[in-house]
């Protein structure tokens, strides 16, 4: 029984670093689940009345009942121009100041009780006839023409400059208090900016570690944040510009290649981290970006485009790495299949702010207590030392450093003990030492490196303790946290 639970927590604490930071997305998860939407104080209709002919308004306004009743959003693009009406729209004569306000990929003009209330660019029959309007419109309503019920909102729109077959076009359809401000409310984006700036952070910080081991696979991952980071910036744009309709399609189409450079990046960063031989690898890129492109082909509205490539290319991902991957990478491929299954149920929500949330999750923790999981020191500086210089009161000893088996942190200074069963005091503390040693010294433990080439076995006891044994036949305690990259480092050095 000792023994079943021995190699229990044996299992675990190999695979705790992915089960850390899959604990983590799972909590992000949890939080894009529980947590409530920005809240706007708005009333919306449950349907209107719409007409896919360009009527005129005396028609609309002497046929109560003309027109089929569908939810706003089922609005489609019309032929020339079309007709919507709000019925009994939700305006009282006392109380603030209200506004109408509306959005998407179309021009209108607005009536309320029959006068005129503003324009949204110019509605046309052709797209010689429109000029496209702001993709976010406000049009307050003159308290004179409220009526004590029954007021009607009736709206002629066009949309011939949208480049595309929108999936809704109009997004938006509310009366809330007015404001002078059109834009979409920059607290719709604030999970998404506080997002943006961990990845931002967490590429910078891929990117420094690919530099200071001197392994370019990590700025795949740079790159793959980067791309994720375009994708958000061009959503908050929207809270900063309110930019005519027609420039709707550039931006979202900005966003579809952020997620694309981020899936795409990520999957090459997986296949370089967790190779394989032969050209499966280029294949299997391959594969998976004429699949997200033939998605992103197939589907209708950007919403629908970005979930499909985002899922396509995160699922192959998460699939080379449960194929190549070790123990700890295959618990990561789990979690990241978490973020295709978010794609697919919540398409809308995923550019707003899910898939920053699950992937700043996914990575934050082996990026600051796992780095070895993604980015093994596996390469010794060419510039390393073979003599290292040991500096000590009134004395310089020269020291090969392929004599160094242990080091040992003694306050502000270092022991050094070698081969010959010598010890040395350096003036310097562990960390500077390190910096100068080549990359096959190590740190095991907070006051502990040693040099691989001397490393006899890795060794672990009943709750999860780990010792090296050394071939001068010292043992040495090893971290919890070192443990898994060191076990990596000691499968592929070679002595």
């Amino acid at each position: 029984m000792a023994h079943m639970m021995a190699g229990w927590l044996k299992a675990i604490a190999d695979r705790r670093p992915g089960l850390e930071s899959v604990g983590l997305m799972l909590l992000a998860l949890a939080f894009l689940l529980a947590a409530p939407q920005p809240r706007i104080d708005a009333r919306m209709p449950q349907t209107v009345r719409y007409v896919d002919a360009d009527i005129g308004l005396a028609a609309m306004l002497a046929a109560p009942a003309a027109g089929e009743r569908v939810g706003y959003r089922g609005i489609a693009r019309p032929e020339t121009a079309g007709w919507l009406v709000w019925d009994d729209v939700p305006i009282a004569q006392d109380g603030p100041p209200l506004a109408v306000s509306t959005s998407g990929p179309f021009s209108a003009t607005l009536w309320f009780n029959g006068e005129m209330i503003g324009n949204k660019g110019q509605p046309g029959v052709d797209a010689d006839g429109e000029s496209a309007g702001q993709i976010d419109s406000l049009f307050a309503v003159p308290a004179r023409l409220i009526e004590p019920g029954g007021n009607r909102l009736v709206m002629r729109l066009s949309s011939h400059r949208a480049g595309y077959t929108p999936y809704s076009l109009v997004q938006s359809l509310f009366v809330l208090p007015y404001s002078a401000e059109t834009r979409r409310p920059v607290r719709y984006y604030l999970p998404l900016a506080i997002l943006g700036a961990g990845l931002v952070a967490l590429a910078l910080a891929f990117g420094l570690r690919a530099k200071r081991i001197g392994d370019g696979r990590g700025l795949w991952l740079s790159l793959s944040l980067t791309g994720l980071t375009l994708a958000g910036l061009a959503e908050i744009s929207r809270a900063m510009i309110n930019y005519p309709y027609d420039w709707h399609q550039p931006r979202q189409a900005l966003s579809l290649l952020g997620l694309a450079i981020f899936g795409l990046a990520l999957l090459r960063f997986a296949q370089q981290r967790w190779p394989t031989s032969g050209p499966v690898a280029t294949l299997w890129l391959g594969a998976t970006a004429l699949a997200a492109l033939a998605a992103s082909l197939a589907l209708t509205g950007y919403d629908a485009k970005s979930a499909a490539v985002t899922a396509c290319l995160t699922v192959s991902a998460a699939m080379w790495i449960g194929w190549r991957g070790d123990p700890q990478a295959r618990v990561l491929a789990i979690g990241l299949a978490l973020v295709p299954a978010y794609a697919l149920a919540f398409p809308a929500d995923l550019i707003d702010r899910g898939i920053y949330a699950l992937v700043l999750g996914l990575l934050a923790l082996p990026a600051i207590r796992w780095p070895h999981l993604l980015q093994p020191e596996t390469a010794l500086p060419s510039s390393a030392p073979a003599i290292l210089a040991l500096q000590s009161t009134g004395r310089l000893t020269r020291l090969p450093c392929s004599d160094i088996v242990h080091l040992v942190a003694a306050g502000n200074y270092t022991e050094v003990r070698t081969l010959s069963g010598a010890t040395h005091l350096d003036n310097r503390n562990l960390s500077a030492l390190l910096e100068l040693l080549p990359g096959g010294f190590v740190r095991n433990h907070r006051s502990h490196a040693v040099n691989l080439d001397h490393v006899e076995a890795l060794t672990s006891e009943v709750g999860s303790r780990y010792q090296l044994l050394l071939k001068t036949g010292a043992s040495v305690p090893v971290s919890r946290r070192e443990v898994a990259g060191l076990r990596e480092r000691l499968a592929g050095h070679k002595a």
